[in-house]
């Protein structure tokens, strides 16, 4: 065999090397991430419990409409939703964690819009918040056409953080619903990191409080309606 054939054989031997997954590396992340999970939702079980007896006043300005904001509202239903897989060794491994609630103040809303854009901006604004609506037409009294739209509503916003595991990275991803106003927000961390600090930061933001949730967060990502 002769030099370049030697050097390629080698070199395919490194590829395929490099190419071949670090088991050990790999179930060491899914561990951790595991962990990171079972901690976050010992968390929001207790914290669900004593918001559920607070019932704090919601803090967030939602703008179903410019002239019609949200106010006084409620914060209450805190609940916690796991999801779980069954590994092959038989381990319950988290696929996601939600902690979800709602804001409300009991109020019956009517709002009506004749633009097309200003129709589609309420009913994607309403789709954001969760909030079930009835929808009616509006038509002219002398020709019988539709000329706008009339939107029904309770006054309620459904707001959640939703913890998905990114084991083979070691991370994991939180998406932070509805806290400020109707938006998502989207935001990656080691899974080293979810611990008390970072969990009791997210119970600020979550009561209302200043806090320092996105500070070190990678990948930022906002999604309004």
């Amino acid at each position: 065999m002769g030099l370049l054939d030697q050097l390629k054989e080698q070199a395919r031997s490194v590829q395929s090397e490099s190419a071949r997954p670090d088991t050990e590396a790999l179930e060491r992340n899914r561990l951790l991430v595991n962990g990171a999970c079972r901690r976050a939702h010992d968390y929001w079980k207790e914290l669900a419990e004593q918001l559920n007896a607070l019932r704090p006043p919601c803090r967030a300005r939602y703008l179903i409409d410019a002239r019609a904001p949200l106010d006084g509202l409620t914060c209450g239903d805190y609940r916690t939703v796991p999801q779980m897989q069954v590994g092959h060794g038989g381990e319950a491994r988290y696929q996601s964690i939600v902690l979800a609630w709602q804001a409300s103040n009991g109020k019956q809303y009517r709002i009506t819009k004749e633009l097309p854009r200003d129709i589609e901006r309420m009913r994607a604004c309403l789709v954001q918040a969760g909030t079930p609506c009835h929808e009616t037409a509006v038509r002219n009294t002398s020709t019988g056409r539709v000329q706008a739209t009339s939107f029904e509503f309770r006054g309620a916003v459904t707001a959640s953080v939703r913890l998905t595991p990114l084991p083979d990275v070691g991370k994991v991803r939180l998406s932070f619903v509805n806290l400020d106003q109707l938006e998502r927000v989207d935001a990656e961390y080691p899974a080293a990191v979810l611990r008390e600090r970072l969990l009791d930061e997210i119970g600020r933001w979550i009561i209302g409080e200043p806090h320092t949730v996105l500070e070190y967060a990678a990948e930022v990502k906002r999604y309004a309606h």
